[in-house]
């Protein structure tokens, strides 16, 4: 699906918020943005969907959360929000068997080669798609076409450029062929889908090489010889990829793996240290939350206990700065606990003492 193509059908499992919408009313321009309760990103542009809303009160905006497991963690999302949500809101329908995207996601975001949240909409008088991108990006465009300024045509080629630039059909290409060995087992063949592709197509490598890096044994030669190529030439430039990469040699979702070699944890260090020289000396919160994090694991697998109880501590700081759940903070806490416990006390040395004869005294007294 790309813009200028019709806009797919409204397909929601219920309406949280406002008014039911059943699909798009001829001559009247929709908002269909994609969200998540555990993506930040998405919470951040919450109030700027809703001064647009009362901005332009003719042009229905539609919050679609999808990824979710559980419906009343959404209902909790939406009611503690309340009123600070000044749009409608729907919750994404389930495919009939629980395998693979839910509905409007696949036919809307997947199509369109859209893999993160957030991500909006704009449908047109003619139900067509005018735009896709960003909600914090909205307002030009939703400007134009609610005004009736947007060159359509030339946006259709604009994105079909973009797309063309960002090698997504290869990248689609090159993940089918993936989890169709992933399916059989074939890891080997998962290593060969990725070269080929690579060879093909060198762009794909700082986003997908993570992939390959992954079907390596954990900690083993391969894995560091491709990790420091990563690191250091194909994405030395790629955070997401980099911050991976820290992460994963030391840990295994939320379980520090034993023991991990002082070079994988030097790998990971190495890697972290460049995701901070690229992130600046002040990154955002949330990442000097997870980067301290992961600095903490890095440094306490390396035997640099003294070292990961600061990073521990700096990250249980962020993340109460951020106003982080407890959900959050658990981890966090009992990292820090762990470095706490690991780092070994240093005695206090005894005073000097000053005698003389049957007298003594403090030397500072």
């Amino acid at each position: 699906m790309l813009v200028g193509d019709p806009a797919p059908a409204i397909e929601v499992e219920t309406f949280l918020k406002g008014e039911p919408l059943t699909g798009f009313a001829p001559g009247c321009v929709y908002v269909v943005e994609f969200w998540a309760t555990w993506c930040g990103p998405c919470a951040t542009s919450i109030p700027h969907l809703t001064e647009l809303q009362a901005r332009y009160p003719n042009v229905p905006i539609l919050g679609v959360a999808v990824g979710w497991t559980d419906l009343m963690v959404v209902e909790s999302f939406v009611r503690d929000w309340n009123d600070r949500i000044g749009y409608r809101i729907a919750v994404d329908r389930r495919p009939e068997r629980e395998v693979g995207r839910s509905l409007m996601r696949a036919a809307w975001c997947d199509a369109a080669f859209q893999k993160g949240v957030p991500t909006s909409f704009i449908v047109d008088r003619a139900g067509r798609i005018a735009w896709i991108g960003h909600p914090m990006d909205l307002d030009t465009p939703l400007a134009a076409v609610e005004e009736g300024r947007w060159d359509l045509a030339a946006a259709a080629d604009a994105h079909r450029s973009q797309l063309v630039r960002e090698k997504v059909r290869e990248a689609q290409a090159l993940e089918r062929a993936v989890r169709a060995c992933s399916e059989m087992g074939d890891r080997d063949g998962m290593l060969r889908a990725y070269d080929a592709a690579f060879a093909a197509e060198p762009e794909l490598e700082p986003t997908y090489g993570f992939g390959k890096f992954k079907q390596f044994a954990p900690g083993g030669e391969a894995a560091l010889v491709y990790g420091q190529h990563l690191i250091t030439r194909a994405a030395a430039n790629d955070i997401n990829t980099l911050f991976k990469i820290g992460m994963s040699l030391t840990r295994q979702g939320e379980t520090l793996r034993e023991p991990v070699s002082e070079p994988a944890a030097a790998l990971a260090i190495q890697a972290l240290d460049r995701v901070w020289s690229l992130a600046g000396s002040e990154p955002n919160p949330r990442l000097r939350m997870r980067l301290s994090e992961a600095y903490a694991y890095a440094l306490l697998a390396a035997g640099r206990r003294g070292e990961a109880m600061s990073y521990a501590r700096a990250a249980l700081d962020a993340g109460k700065a951020t106003g982080a759940n407890e959900e959050v903070l658990a981890p966090l806490q009992a990292l820090h606990e762990r470095c706490v416990a690991a780092t070994p006390s240093v005695p206090t040395p005894p005073p000097s003492m000053i005698c003389d004869g049957d007298s003594c005294r403090l030397a500072d007294s």
